[in-house]
């Protein structure tokens, strides 16, 4: 699927290939988006649209690290944008090439992008962005506000895990615990790496993103200070799953050990009485005590005794 909006001072378009040459006819700029094209058809577009064959090949790789990179003509922007959300934060990203020019921006991707869409949304689009620079900074931007609601829609069921885990703890609240630390750990990864190319942004070392534009400037702080914020919450709530899971854990083992303090002092117990049943238990013919008339009764006697004084004195030690 191929889109093009063309941005001019006299008008605002919205169609199809069609409009690139009308743009190569008239002022403004225009922006392409490419979705699900086939490889070889794109290579040969995005070449004709001016993209470097070395950006071309990163930007159609299927997992690549954010990163920005400078040409001549075009400029590569690559950004893992925001796809869904499911349960437990597991945030589904996309692979995001943006091609940005002084005149153009190209956005390519394999999948559904709520950056992309929520521009192409946006009926009052024409009215603000006067920049390719400024529409992928709108983009990277309404990525990020949705990268955040998702952490902020997911703050209740961590605090709910953060109870049950207090109060009945079990198993199945440890593996959703597990799941959503890894998941955790995953937005923090994309985070710190957004963060590093939005300050490489700000640097102004990059071609076709002219940061001395206060305006442009403006908008990718404001991107930064999203992607620095998300960074913070992730490993915040990271360190809270991590403390959880210990806690879990420390608690398992207090109960275990309680568990086994329990076999320990029965075992205990029964170790004398079952001495004094072995002993009597042998088959020797010459037992004093076994001709002793109330002998019987005399070693029940002792036997509770013993047992009785354990009781008391494990007692006595808190160890029942």
């Amino acid at each position: 699927m191929i889109r093009v909006a063309l941005f001019s001072d006299q008008q605002f378009n919205v169609g199809g290939f069609e409009l690139v040459e009308q743009w190569r006819a008239e002022s403004g700029f225009i922006w392409i988006d490419l979705m699900q094209e086939p490889k070889e058809q794109e290579r040969v577009l995005l070449q004709k649209l001016g993209c470097h064959s070395l950006a071309i090949e990163d930007a159609q790789r299927d997992r690549r690290p954010p990163k920005v990179e400078s040409f001549d003509q075009l400029s590569l922007v690559l950004y893992r944008g925001f796809s869904k959300t499911e349960e437990l934060l597991d945030v589904k990203t996309m692979a995001l090439a943006a091609f940005v020019g002084e005149q153009i921006l190209i956005t390519r991707r394999t999948e559904p992008s709520f950056g992309v869409e929520a521009l192409w949304q946006d009926e009052k689009l024409n009215h603000y962005i006067r920049s390719p620079a400024l529409l992928l900074s709108k983009i990277m931007n309404a990525s990020a506000i949705r990268y955040t609601e998702s952490i902020l829609e997911a703050e209740d069921e961590i605090s709910d895990l953060e109870d049950a885990m207090l109060t009945r703890s079990n198993d199945e609240l440890m593996h959703r615990l597990i799941l959503l630390k890894s998941h955790l750990r995953k937005l923090h990864r994309i985070k710190s790496y957004h963060v590093k190319l939005v300050r490489q942004i700000l640097s102004g070392d990059v071609n076709h993103l002219p940061i001395e534009n206060a305006e442009i400037k403006h908008s990718f702080r404001d991107v930064f200070d999203k992607f620095e914020r998300l960074e913070s919450l992730t490993a915040m709530y990271y360190d809270l799953c991590g403390d959880l899971i210990e806690g879990y854990i420390s608690l398992s083992s207090h109960q275990l050990n309680k568990t086994m303090q329990l076999l320990t002092v029965v075992s205990a117990i029964f170790v004398p009485l079952t001495f004094i049943a072995g002993i009597y238990g042998m088959n020797f013919e010459h037992i004093p005590e076994l001709s002793f008339k109330y002998g019987y009764f005399v070693l029940w006697g002792f036997m509770l005794l013993t047992a009785s004084g354990l009781l008391v004195l494990f007692r006595r030690k808190r160890w029942l």
